[in-house]
């Protein structure tokens, strides 16, 4: 019997009940356990991915029930970068002190750049209480908007890595050469909190919890995507449009 079919009864038989594998006949039980003791890495590579692919087989389940009931997000006080008429529109609720919002930028930056031109990036605040600074981070990206430099603003703010203390809004406004004095009235005024308190009730009003969540063409995910997943979920998307 070949090692990838071992391999595989090994893994069979580790997802039984226990006490399963000593009802198993003798020989075959030798060959497995032989398998377990000579080739530990193999059997944890083979479980992670065997978790991974039902991680993404049980979230693949989801979203296609999620694209039965698409959401609504009223974006039109919303940040955006990209084209408006572009036939994708993702809108990220999200957390500047999240460190899974700071773990999906790679992928998000590049599924960006890869189709660019055919999407669009709402963002939309979800500060967590967990957070102490998150928002705060939201007020002061929200000021930096006010001068054009939302993005900028934002991209400086996940660069920090979660790192982010009172000092860091001043030192990226300066940084950034906004008009500071301008900057610090509007992150502490009623209409900084105001903003950033609508986007939180828009979020309640979806169901979205945690950060990172994503609305993409109204079918909601929930998470730090790979590029894979955002592309598996355009699939999704587009087979619904087709």
């Amino acid at each position: 019997m070949s090692f990838k079919r071992l391999l595989s009864i090994a893994l069979l038989l580790l997802a039984l009940p226990a006490g399963a594998l000593a009802q198993t006949p003798p020989d075959l039980e030798k060959q497995v356990l032989d398998i377990l003791k000579r080739n530990p890495q193999a059997v944890y590579e083979a479980l992670r991915t065997y978790q991974v692919q039902g991680r993404r087989a049980q979230r693949l389940s989801e979203w296609r029930q999620n694209l039965q009931k698409p959401v609504q997000v009223d974006i039109s006080a919303a940040p955006v970068l990209g084209p408006q008429q572009a036939a994708f529109t993702l809108i990220e609720f999200s957390d500047f002190q999240c460190p899974y919002c700071v773990r999906s930028q790679p992928a998000l930056k590049t599924l960006l750049e890869k189709y660019k031109g055919q999407m669009r990036l709402v963002f939309m605040h979800l500060p967590l209480s967990i957070h102490p600074q998150a928002r705060p981070a939201a007020q002061a990206a929200w000021a930096a908007g006010r001068q054009g430099k939302f993005f900028e603003y934002h991209d400086r703010l996940f660069a920090l890595e979660e790192q982010i203390k009172p000092e860091s809004f001043e030192r990226i406004a300066r940084d950034l050469k906004l008009d500071l004095a301008r900057f610090n009235q509007d992150r502490e005024s009623p209409q900084a909190v105001a903003s950033v308190a609508a986007d939180i009730k828009q979020a309640s009003g979806i169901g979205a919890e945690g950060t990172p969540t994503w609305v993409l063409n109204g079918l909601i995910l929930r998470g730090a995507l790979s590029l894979e997943d955002f592309e598996e979920a355009l699939k999704l998307v587009q087979s619904k449009a087709g």
